[in-house]
C-alpha cells in the first residue's frame, strides 16, 4: 500500500506542472488577442473578428484582406489645381498595378478617389481605414474625379493571395507621366519685325513731315489664352495690335492754318492650336500654329478746325478739310514654338518665337467708305505683312 501511495504522489508531481503550463499559455494567448482587439478599437475599426482577420502567427493581414492594386498618396493643393479639382479632400492615384482589380475596372493615374461605399475619403489614412474593413470579393462603390468630372463605378476588390499562396508583389511603377498643364491666359507683349518702308514713304513725305516708324520692329500688345482638349493639345486664341497717332502743322504754302492728324494701326489675331511637351514638373515646351488675319490701317485728317454750320456745304465740297481711311488686309499663318516655366501653381513665365506670313486679300491699298465701300488707290504697292515675332512675358495658369 505504501508503494502505491508513493507512486501516485510522484505522478501528481509530474502532471501538475504540465497543467499549470497549459493554463499559463492559454492566458498568454488570450491576453494577446485582447491586446490586439484593444489596439484595433483605438484605431476605430469595427467587427474585429470578421473584418480584420489578423494572422495570429505572423501578425500580417489575412489571405482574404482587400486588395485594390493602387498606388496612392495624399492630395496636395497644387495637384488639385493642376487637375482642375475644386474639392479639398480625397486621395490621388499615382499608379495602377497591371491585372489588378483597379486595372480591370479602368482606374488610372491622376484619378482622385473621394468616397468608398458612401464613406468620405479625406486622406490616405481614411482610405486605409476603409480598406481594412473590406474582404476579398466584396463589391464596393467608388466615387472619383477625372478630367473635370465626378464619376462613380462599382468594383469587386481582390486579394494578394490565391489559395493561400501569395502572388508576386506589384511592380513599382515607372516614371510618373508628366502633366502638360491645363491652360490659362495672359497679357501678350510681342515684338514683330514688319517691313514698314511703304508706310514710311507716305508718313515721312516732305509734304507731311512725320517721323518714320521704326524699321527694326514694332512692339504690339494684346491678349491670349488656351485650354486643354486632351492628349497634350491646346486650343485657344490670340490678338495683338500696335497703334500710334501723330499731329503736325501743314507745311504747304497758304495752308499754315491747317493741321494734319494721322493714326496708324496694325492688327494680328487668330485661332491657335498647340501641342505641349512637358520636360519636367515645372518646364514645358510647345509647338503650334495660329491661323487668322491681319491688317495695316492709316487714317488722315487735314483740317483748319474752322467749321460753320451755314458754310458746311461749301466746306464739304470746296475746302481743304479732308478725312479718309486707308486699309490693307491679309490672311495669316503663324507657326511658333514656346517654352514655359512654372513659378507658382497658378503663374509661369513664357517665351515664344514665331514667324507670321500674310497673304494679301488685295494687291493694292483701299480707301474705306462710310458704309464699308472700298475705293481702289491706283499705283499703291502690294505691301507685305510678314516677319519674325518674339514674345516674353507672364502666363496665368499652367
Amino acid at each position: 500500500m505504501k508503494k502505491i501511495f508513493v507512486s501516485l504522489a510522484l505522478c501528481g508531481m509530474l502532471v501538475l506542472p504540465l497543467i499549470a503550463q497549459n493554463d499559463t499559455g492559454a492566458d498568454t494567448e488570450q491576453e494577446l488577442i485582447e491586446s490586439r482587439r484593444y489596439i484595433m478599437e483605438l484605431k476605430g475599426l469595427d467587427d474585429i473578428n470578421t473584418k480584420m482577420a489578423i494572422n495570429m502567427n505572423s501578425g500580417q493581414e489575412s489571405v482574404d484582406a482587400a486588395y485594390f492594386g493602387l498606388f496612392i498618396e495624399d492630395l496636395t493643393f497644387p495637384k488639385a489645381q493642376e487637375l482642375r479639382y475644386q474639392g479639398y479632400t480625397g486621395v490621388l492615384v499615382t499608379g495602377v498595378v497591371q491585372d489588378s482589380p483597379a486595372w480591370h475596372h479602368r482606374m488610372r493615374e491622376d484619378d482622385i478617389i473621394t468616397r468608398i461605399n458612401n464613406q468620405e475619403v479625406t486622406n490616405y489614412a481614411t482610405f486605409e481605414k476603409i480598406r481594412k474593413t473590406l474582404r476579398a470579393g466584396d463589391q464596393i462603390s467608388i466615387v472619383y474625379f477625372r478630367d473635370g468630372k465626378t464619376e462613380s463605378m462599382d468594383m469587386t476588390v481582390g486579394s494578394r493571395h490565391t489559395d493561400g499562396v501569395k502572388v508576386s508583389d506589384p511592380k513599382i511603377p515607372g516614371r510618373k507621366k508628366l502633366s502638360a498643364g491645363y491652360g490659362g491666359g495672359t497679357w501678350i507683349p510681342m515684338w514683330i519685325d514688319l517691313d514698314m518702308n511703304d508706310i514710311n514713304e507716305i508718313v515721312a513725305d516732305s509734304t507731311i513731315g512725320f517721323n518714320k516708324f521704326r524699321e527694326d520692329g514694332l512692339l504690339q500688345q494684346g491678349l491670349g489664352g488656351k485650354f486643354s482638349i486632351g492628349k497634350g493639345y491646346f486650343l485657344g486664341g490670340q490678338i495683338t495690335w500696335f497703334e500710334d497717332t501723330k499731329k503736325t502743322q501743314n507745311r504747304n504754302p497758304g495752308m499754315n492754318d491747317y493741321q494734319i492728324f494721322m493714326r496708324y494701326e496694325n492688327l494680328l489675331g487668330g485661332v491657335t492650336l498647340d501641342k505641349r511637351i512637358p520636360f519636367s514638373k515645372n518646364l514645358i515646351t510647345s509647338i503650334g500654329l495660329m491661323i487668322g488675319g491681319s491688317a495695316h490701317e492709316m487714317e488722315f485728317i487735314n483740317t483748319n478746325a474752322n467749321y460753320n454750320w451755314n458754310e458746311l456745304p461749301e466746306t464739304i465740297s470746296a475746302s481743304n478739310n479732308t478725312h479718309f481711311l486707308l486699309r490693307k488686309g491679309y490672311l495669316n499663318v503663324q507657326p511658333r514654338a514656346e517654352v514655359m516655366y512654372r513659378v507658382l501653381s497658378w503663374m509661369g513665365l513664357r517665351a515664344e518665337v514665331g514667324y507670321t506670313y500674310g497673304y494679301s486679300l488685295t494687291k493694292d491699298w483701299r480707301v474705306r467708305g462710310l458704309a464699308g465701300e472700298s475705293f481702289e488707290i491706283s499705283g499703291s504697292p502690294d505691301t507685305t505683312f510678314q516677319g519674325m515675332t518674339v514674345t516674353i512675358g507672364p502666363w496665368f495658369g499652367f
